[in-house]
């Protein structure tokens, strides 16, 4: 019986870094080994390039990171079937809702000149959810 839970706890400890790396992408990139250019000598130099996904944090972040692979540079939003392209406007101030969940209103300018008041919950300090809250001062 002993085996038997030894033989279980040292497969966990080299299966679960495999699992887990992989999971979500891991964050990381493998390292790529480069061939540099061959020198008058005949030897070859190796470069070895890491990359990270850098995930934008908080609302602004988030717009930022929206905006920039936005073709228009406008953020997109569904409001009753329809598309909006928004402009960023006005940030009001973060309200904690409890444990690492938070609120930010931000005022948004449309092409059809109304004011759109988008409604942003972070957890963590990632973006969660976004759902339009105000259209011109009112509420839907």
């Amino acid at each position: 019986m002993k085996t038997r839970n030894l033989v279980a706890a040292l497969s966990a400890l080299f299966i679960a870094p495999i699992a887990f790396g992989q999971m979500y992408g891991g964050g990381y990139s493998q390292p790529q080994s480069q061939p540099g250019q061959s020198s008058n000598t005949g030897q070859q130099k190796t470069t070895t390039t890491t990359t990270k996904k850098v995930m934008p944090v908080g609302v602004k972040g988030y717009l930022d990171d929206q905006l920039a692979h936005s073709s228009d540079k406008k953020f997109h939003v569904s409001l009753n079937g329809k598309d909006l392209a928004l402009t960023p406007v006005n940030f009001h101030q973060e309200q904690k809702l409890g444990g690492s969940k938070a609120a930010t209103a931000v005022d948004m300018k449309g092409a059809d000149g109304k004011t759109y008041e988008i409604d942003f919950v972070t957890s963590g300090g990632q973006v969660t959810g976004a759902k339009v809250g105000k259209v011109n001062g009112k509420a839907l």
